[in-house]
């Protein structure tokens, strides 16, 4: 089979966050590594911090304003891609239609239960919902969450009786400033360490920086500006966490964790993810108050049986394989082109 060429179309910006460049970062590598694929990444100017961490994994980015259709299509046509992959929120659909147009492989990532664009696609990943009503290739649920290769081969985690690592996780962006409100709250908690992980598109450094101040410093490290490994979550007893992609990471480290959704697809998506035992779903984090959120962190912290059980259902519901699983799946399809409609 000849050299493959990938178009990676993807998003990430303070507003949306940044799971959808991580993700197609991770994407990309693979197809890289495992396939020797050439790559290439269109953004819209918009994504700026995207844009940036894409460039700093080394692939190459050109700019394109996707209000124009067609002109985004002749770009694309131009480039002659073997397969195009779309990793966005709200996907057009008169963009996916006239791509369609085009002799290539379509492969849509969705985090959504429906979708006008989906039976568009040739392959659609979505690692949350089912569809049995799809005529595509629709491929759902957790097997197709694709996770770092560090989270692969993970031993089972071990539990501690005594809780005193946390960690908080809020996303690339944390829209909702939940990092400095828990931060808070458990700097009034007696001798345990808290992990807090802040995102490339952060915006509240300031309030983090002068509430540093008044936190018992010895308490808090935080890790600026990182994609997580699964050594960064080595260490935790409890997390902290909201309803993105790093739930995944979280579920496969065997993490017990509470969940504090930022907006309304968080929320739709933790309640799915809730009903496998993982995790504890606190809802809108935006209307949660600081003493059932502490009442939650008690409640878990003191209770090992129940931290025991959520971390091994967490394991087993994430094996660390959907990066495989995508790349595979898709190449097979590639590779029986002439039957695609």
């Amino acid at each position: 089979m000849e050299k493959i060429k990938i178009l990676i179309r993807t998003e990430g910006h303070l507003k949306l966050g940044m799971g959808n460049i991580f993700r197609s970062i991770r994407i990309a590598k693979k197809f890289q590594d495992k396939y020797k694929a050439e790559l290439q990444f269109i953004l819209e100017p918009t994504s700026i911090i995207g844009i940036k961490k894409i460039l700093d994994a080394g692939f190459k980015v050109d700019l394109i304003d996707f209000s124009n259709v067609k002109q985004a299509i002749k770009y694309i046509k131009n480039y002659n891609p073997n397969i195009v992959i779309n990793d966005i929120l709200n996907l057009e659909e008169d963009y996916i239609k006239e791509l369609k147009k085009l002799n290539l492989l379509i492969v849509n990532f969705e985090d959504k239960e429906n979708s006008v664009t989906r039976e568009h696609a040739h392959i659609v990943f979505n690692s949350l919902y089912k569809d049995e009503e799809t005529k595509t290739n629709y491929y759902h649920g957790p097997k197709y969450a694709p996770l770092k290769e560090s989270f692969k081969d993970l031993p089972k985690k071990k539990i501690n009786k005594e809780c005193n690592n946390f960690l908080l996780a809020f996303g690339g962006s944390d829209p909702s400033g939940f990092t400095i409100n828990v931060a808070k709250l458990l700097n009034k908690i007696k001798d345990i360490n808290v992990t807090i992980f802040v995102g490339p598109s952060f915006g509240s450094h300031q309030q983090l920086y002068d509430l540093l101040k008044y936190l018992d410093n010895g308490k808090f490290n935080i890790k600026y500006d990182i994609e997580y490994n699964s050594k960064d979550f080595e260490e935790a007893d409890i997390a902290i966490a909201s309803g993105g992609n790093t739930s995944f990471e979280l579920a496969r480290a065997g993490i017990p964790t509470l969940l504090l959704c930022q907006n309304e697809l968080e929320e739709d998506r933790a309640k799915l993810l809730a009903k496998n035992g993982n995790l504890i779903n606190l809802g809108n984090g935006n209307k949660l108050d600081d003493e059932i959120l502490m009442k939650n962190i008690n409640k878990l912290s003191k209770n090992y049986q129940l931290r025991k059980k959520m971390s091994e259902s967490g394991q087993k519901l994430v094996d660390g394989l959907g990066l495989d699983r995508i790349a595979d799946i898709t190449i097979q399809k590639l590779k029986s082109m002439k039957n695609l409609g």
